[in-house]
């Protein structure tokens, strides 16, 4: 009796092209893009930052919310407590949420005790610490988008900045607004979250960072 060998279904070029973006604009790399965006564009604040302190700026915020969270989800991986990275099933998202979390506090504390520092960059880390910290509590019962959460709380905080700071980041707000798009496309492409998923994650990402931007 000969078996019957079934090659993998072919992904296509929309799929590939989602999980691209999925990959490119991930959740933990939203707080760094939004340091790139606000220190290296034409606005007083770009401006009157050393590039020294800019880089070291960009460079902590992206160990401690992208390369400490991505080296523990390695390890939770290699000891099997996660069955991929993608972390599909939402009781695997537990521990790495709680550390991600601490480790956006600790990004926090950090800035907040470094003396005569900006705000506008506490209050970035402060909404997204606190947003992951919502979609842990959500994933308990219902599993949200952390890539609309992401994207919704950047969004929000180029917006937010604007207002506060009164200063014209249109076009990046334009721009973050089209990738909102593209997030939401490729969740929904790759079957990742039903729509409601998506349009409630940038919902929350959005007024917890705008919230932040407007009234602290």
């Amino acid at each position: 009796m000969e078996l019957e060998i079934q090659a993998a279904p072919q992904k296509t070029f929309g799929e590939k092209l989602a999980k691209f973006i999925s990959y490119v604009f991930h959740p933990l790399l939203m707080p760094t893009y939004g340091f790139l965006a606000l220190l290296f564009t034409k606005n007083y604040i770009s401006t009157f930052t050393p590039l020294v302190l800019k880089i070291f700026l960009v460079g902590v915020t992206f160990v401690f919310t992208f390369i400490m969270p991505a080296i523990n989800a390695l390890i939770l991986l290699r000891l099997k407590r996660i069955k991929t990275l993608e972390m599909e099933n939402s009781e695997e998202r537990y521990v790495p949420y709680i550390s991600t979390a601490l480790f956006y506090f600790s990004l926090y504390y950090l800035f907040h005790t470094a003396g005569d520092f900006p705000s506008i960059f506490k209050l970035l880390i402060l909404g997204a610490a606190i947003s992951i910290l919502l979609t842990l509590i959500i994933n308990l019962k219902w599993k949200i988008s952390a890539h609309a959460i992401g994207i919704g709380g950047t969004v929000a905080a180029i917006i937010g900045i604007s207002f506060r700071l009164m200063i014209d980041l249109q076009l990046i707000a334009i721009i973050s607004i089209l990738v909102a798009g593209l997030v939401g496309f490729a969740r929904l492409k790759l079957n990742a979250h039903t729509p409601a998923q998506v349009y409630t994650g940038f919902l929350l990402g959005f007024l917890v960072e705008f919230a932040l931007m407007l009234f602290l």
